[in-house]
């Protein structure tokens, strides 16, 4: 019986990937430098360990450049243009849903706690999550399992008793490993990624009412297809 909804918080909640693309893009073209979309699409619900956008550059130019400093004013832009972004369709009804019907709710992103805080503050949803965790809980962001394993571990989860909802093919293979239901709810940035591994692929999470989700997805349960 599935008991839980488990979220990511980038491009799933609020479609923060988009601005944190193109806000490296605008930094790029400063320097006359293309920033290819195939090599950011690496690190898409991951971290920079894949591929470091400020090494990339200063390959890329063979500068000496300052990078406290050119960090420092990439958050700062970021931080205002994503201020204001609304939530994402469907994110609202599927949390209001899962409340009404006593179902656990959990985040789950690769991103820095204080980054995923304070937009669910600003949001005015922080409280409606049971668990949240972030890149300073694990050892290991996705694709590894570790922050879905851990959303379990609190929550007292067994194996396909929590449904996963993530943009990114890195996300997917976390919550795969991690024995979830997933669904990928692709956005911008991941509508042309190989998605195939999650149970089911929707549009927006406004695409299919939550109840019935539920209902498809512990038919499958019941029949052995996960």
């Amino acid at each position: 019986m599935i008991k839980a909804f488990i979220f990511d918080f980038d491009g799933l909640i609020i479609d923060t990937e988009s601005v944190v693309y193109q806000s490296w893009v605008e930094i790029y073209n400063t320097y006359k430098v293309d920033l290819p979309l195939s090599k950011w699409e690496s690190i898409i619900g991951s971290s920079n360990d894949a591929f470091n956008p400020f090494d990339y550059l200063a390959q890329q130019t063979n500068l000496n450049l300052n990078k406290p400093l050119l960090l420092s004013q990439f958050e700062k832009t970021l931080r205002n243009k994503t201020r204001f972004l609304p939530i994402l369709p469907g994110v609202i009804t599927y949390l209001k849903w899962a409340k009404k019907n006593n179902f656990s709710i959990g985040l789950a992103s690769s991103s820095p706690g204080m980054w995923v805080s304070s937009h669910l503050n600003e949001l005015g949803i922080d409280t409606m999550f049971d668990v949240i965790r972030t890149s300073e809980d694990v050892v290991n962001v996705k694709p590894y399992p570790d922050l879905y394993l851990s959303v379990k571990n609190f929550l007292c989860l067994e194996d396909f008793e929590a449904v996963v909802f993530e943009d990114s093919r890195n996300g997917i293979i976390a919550a795969n490993k991690a024995k979830f239901f997933t669904i990928a709810v692709p956005n911008a940035m991941t509508r042309n990624m190989d998605l195939s591994a999650a149970n089911l692929i929707l549009n927006n999470l406004g695409a299919v009412e939550p109840e019935n989700l539920v209902k498809i997805l512990e038919i499958d349960l019941k029949t052995g297809i996960v």
